[in-house]
């Protein structure tokens, strides 16, 4: 590193401290000698840095000292702008210009070579499933900025459409929905509210009786807490005997944000007692003790007594014969529908969309070394499999209706998979089924809880 660099390196360490820090302290932050780290605070003073401090005593930069213009590593250059860039494609209009801006004003005044970083295109940020909607955003976002109160007409996942006057507390950024985090008055809570859902909003004069500050404070405290998912827990196993627990105890391995939703119906349709293991990408969910149970790093996953269970279709059929009690499978000598298109919708369907979700699908001359062949022969081979039909195998709801109904409610919602009438209907029999209502509840407050838990 360059004394300059050297320099400015020992500046910020010392603006990122509220209180003196030793010499010793401060050179092996910095990587240099204890002489040389007094001969640069010297240096630094000379030329005005505003250091209070002397050797054996420690050292602080006075408050309001003014940094020299701010210079950027390669990483953070990149940092910055995958970063501008996932604002500008994943927001709404206003903060995609802003973040655009911002990196204008950024690359002006880097040197040519950090300025060339700024604008390479290496790191790219893939195409959203659907496109936020940007005047709905733009004007929850003022309303946050403003404290003041919204009136909303809200569609729930019901399809009831009720009028709301809440106090907003937060915005949240998922991959593939926004989310509104709000006092409700209808309620008398806070409650969550997808943005997809909320028809019109119209920003209210009067401002909420609390600042929004207080307001997270109190949210954050309800979302946090564990008791509700542990009391439930203990009802649904009292009564059974510890023996019968260690037997077939049932640990359920996901992330809000993953095709763990599916598993999660499954489990609410069975309703067998289960625990929730909530894996965070890049973290835990790469951990050694979490690749001890899926070598892949991937959710979800089930550990059933001594067995582990990965891939949702593979989850999805042991679970059915696991509890047969549910009458989630056909008797053995039926099941040859039921396997069919279970495993069509996980090996032809789930790829077929992926592909095309983001423009990509085999030209005619390949569509053979492909499983699926074209995303086309996959929607029509759908869409004539459930004409006429409420479930997909049968006269009676089953685990391949989980799996099958995911992937076309999924790729429907996002519009990877065209709304045909077969589609419509056959999911709008499923939709609402009190299990898949339960385990979307519970997995938005499990998303809540990951998404603003302390750091």
């Amino acid at each position: 590193m360059s004394r300059a660099g050297r320099l400015f390196e020992i500046l910020q360490l010392l603006r990122g401290r509220r209180h003196p820090v030793a010499g010793a302290e401060l050179a092996r932050e910095a990587g240099v000698s204890l002489r040389t780290l007094y001969r640069d605070i010297a240096a630094l003073q000379a030329m005005g840095a505003e250091i209070d401090g002397e050797p054996g005593v420690g050292y602080v930069l006075r408050p309001g000292f003014l940094m020299p213009p701010l210079m950027f590593s390669e990483e953070e250059i990149e940092a910055l702008a995958l970063g501008a860039a996932w604002v500008a494609r994943r927001t709404d209009d206003g903060l995609s210009r802003a973040a655009n801006s911002a990196m204008a004003k950024i690359s002006a005044v880097l040197p040519q070579g950090l300025r060339m970083r700024s604008q390479d295109e290496a790191l790219i940020i893939g195409p959203p499933w659907r496109k936020a909607q940007s005047g709905e955003l733009k004007l929850l976002r003022g309303a946050l900025r403003e404290e003041r109160k919204l009136a909303i007409s809200y569609n729930d996942g019901k399809g009831a459409r009720t009028q709301r006057v809440v106090w907003p507390v937060a915005l949240g950024f998922f991959e593939s929905v926004r989310v509104l985090v709000a006092w409700c008055e209808l309620r008398g809570d806070f409650r969550h509210f997808r943005a997809d859902r909320i028809e019109a909003a119209t920003l209210l004069d009067e401002r909420p009786p609390r600042r929004r500050s207080a307001l997270q404070k109190e949210w954050r405290r309800s979302i946090l807490t564990e008791s509700d998912r542990a009391s439930a827990y203990a009802r649904s196993i009292s009564g059974r005997t510890k023996g019968d627990l260690m037997s077939d105890a049932l640990t359920f391995y996901t992330n809000p944000q993953s095709r763990g939703m599916i598993v999660h119906w499954l489990l609410e349709e069975i309703g067998a007692p289960y625990e929730i293991e909530i894996e965070d990408y890049g973290k835990s969910i790469k951990s050694p003790e979490f690749l001890a149970i899926n070598p892949m790093g991937k959710v979800p996953a089930i550990r059933h007594g001594d067995k582990v269970v990965t891939e949702a279709a593979a989850i999805c059929a042991y679970l059915a014969d696991a509890f047969p009690q549910a009458g989630l499978a056909p008797p053995p000598a039926e099941r040859g529908a039921y396997y069919r298109w279970l495993f069509f919708a996980a090996g032809c369907v789930e790829p077929a969309m992926t592909n095309h979700s983001v423009g990509w699908d085999p030209a005619a001359d390949m569509q053979r070394r492909f499983g699926y062949g074209s995303y086309a022969a996959v929607v029509d081979t759908l869409a004539a499999a459930l004409a006429g039909r409420r479930y997909i195998a049968g006269d009676a709801f089953s685990a391949a209706d989980v799996y099958v109904g995911s992937m076309i409610g999924f790729g429907m919602r996002f519009g990877v998979l065209e709304k045909r009438p077969e589609f419509e209907a056959y999911w709008g029999g499923l939709e609402n089924r009190p299990a898949r209502l339960r385990a979307v509840e519970q997995n938005e407050k499990l998303a809540a809880r990951q998404a603003w838990a302390p750091a």
